[in-house]
């Protein structure tokens, strides 16, 4: 549990340091928490388990159509026993029009179970969704990139609803 505190402060003060700069130079930082549902996708295991979700991500506008995004997403599965729980600390480049928008980027999945810990190799991560007014709606999946595993097997996809601050 120590090393879950650990990490969602480290997380915290990657999203402060990079919000910084950009509040200080008057762009507008959104914050938003959301929660959600993912599942798996891949030969032979899609839609096996449901993972809820709940993350943190901050928007940092860097011009009028784009922003790099840190987030932080914490699941547990369906059964809630809290047995094992993924942490996953990210970043992502997002492309807005309007309320619309769709990136890409990469998370770093770290397993926690059993009292022991394990962190896999950075997953590319893409996303789209939808601003309207502070609810934000967002679809999502990324891949698994680990050894023995071929690109696109291994796939996890979910959606969230968010309230952005």
């Amino acid at each position: 549990m120590k090393k879950v505190a650990l990490m969602v402060f480290l997380a915290g003060l990657f999203v402060g340091a990079a919000a910084g700069p950009a509040l200080a130079q008057g762009r507008r930082t959104d914050f938003c928490l959301s929660l959600g549902v993912q599942t798996d996708v891949g030969q032979g295991t899609s839609f096996n388990n449901a993972w809820f979700t709940f993350d943190a991500k901050a928007g940092i506008r860097l011009g009028r159509s784009v922003e790099i995004a840190p987030e932080l997403m914490f699941t547990v599965d369906d059964s809630f026993d809290f047995s094992v729980s993924w942490l996953y600390p990210g970043v992502m480049l997002n492309y807005k029009s309007g309320g619309f928008f769709i990136g890409v980027g990469a998370v770093l999945p770290i397993v926690f179970g059993g009292g022991e810990s394990d962190t896999g190799n950075p997953a590319p991560k893409i996303n789209i969704g939808y601003k309207y007014g502070r609810l934000v709606f967002t679809l999502y999946g990324f891949t698994w990139t680990e050894s023995g595993i071929d690109f696109l097997d291994m796939n996890t996809i979910g959606a969230t609803i968010g309230y952005r601050f």
